[in-house]
């Protein structure tokens, strides 16, 4: 059950951005911007050497990959909030 609330969770707030934000004239450069940020983490997580040491199962690099996601979603999920209220008025 945990697992599928780790992967609905981000979906539901990302889909949900994506619909605040559909109004805004920059919508388009912030979509692609995102991507590649998004690419970036997980390029540098996949990559880039480990500070946590050996990973025998690699539950750490999901965790901290799941994190990452779950975090950088939540910033654009605020920030389309504030747009979007900036927006309407």
């Amino acid at each position: 059950m945990e697992i599928l609330l780790i992967i609905l969770v981000p979906l539901i707030l990302w889909i949900s951005s994506i619909y605040m934000l559909s109004d805004w004239n920059k919508f388009k450069l912030f979509f692609v911007t995102n991507g590649i940020v998004i690419i970036t983490y997980v390029l540098f997580l996949i990559y880039g050497k480990s500070i946590w040491g050996h990973d025998e199962y690699g539950l750490g690099f999901l965790f901290r990959l799941a994190v990452c996601l779950l975090v950088h979603v939540l910033i654009v999920f605020v920030f389309a909030i504030i747009k979007n209220r900036q927006l309407k008025k």
